[in-house]
Order: C-alpha cells, then sequence, then structure tokens
C-alpha cells in the first residue's frame, strides 16, 4: 500500500471542490429530476383513471401461453385500441422513464469516474 500524507491544502481543496459539486448537483440536476418525477406522477394519474391495469394484466396472463411474440402483438394491438389520450399519456410515462434512466446512468457512470480518477 502507498502511504501517503495528506495535506492541509489537499484537504481544503477536496472539501472545496466536493461543496462546488454538492451546489452544482442541488442547483443544476435536482430541479430537473423533481420536474421528471412531477411529470411521470401526474401521467401515472391519468393513466390509472384510463386503464384498468389488473385487466390488461389478466389479458397478457392468457396470451403469454402462446410465446413472448403473441405479448408483443398483444401489447401492440391494445396500445393502438386505446383513446388517443391514453396513447399520449403512456407515451409520455415511456419517455420520462427513457429521461429518469438516462439521468441515474449518467450519475453513475460519473461517479464511477471521480472514483477511479482517485
Amino acid at each position: 500500500m502507498n502511504n501517503q500524507n495528506i495535506t492541509v491544502r489537499q484537504l481544503l481543496k477536496n472539501r472545496i471542490l466536493w461543496r462546488i459539486y454538492l451546489l452544482w448537483f442541488l442547483r443544476r440536476i435536482v430541479p430537473l429530476i423533481i420536474l421528471q418525477v412531477a411529470v411521470f406522477v401526474l401521467a401515472l394519474q391519468l393513466f390509472a383513471k384510463n386503464v384498468f391495469v389488473s385487466k390488461v394484466f389478466q389479458n397478457v396472463s392468457v396470451v403469454a401461453g402462446a410465446g413472448y411474440l403473441n405479448v408483443l402483438k398483444y401489447a401492440f394491438a391494445a396500445f393502438l385500441n386505446t383513446r388517443p389520450l391514453t396513447q399520449v399519456i403512456t407515451l409520455l410515462i415511456l419517455g420520462v422513464v427513457a429521461l429518469l434512466l438516462r439521468d441515474f446512468i449518467r450519475a453513475l457512470t460519473t461517479y464511477k469516474s471521480m472514483w477511479l480518477r482517485r
């Protein structure tokens, strides 16, 4: 193991950098995540009012016995046969989930690269 002495200057520099990163995260990233979660919750509430989810899962379980391709066909046909509002809400939910996953993966890779540089 490499035994290095940490100087006061390095310690102060690290503390200042961590505070800068924290402020940047709180000002720049947190509002975007809060907005995405709010849109996601609103879309889920609208979706729950328009779709009887347990019946959809019952129908998927019936179709699932015939194979995965039939489940995809059923999901696509069910999506196309819903009202336009439900289709828009479904696409909105999928878009917000994709954005949240992208942000989560970015945060993980940034966090990982920060620790690898040390």
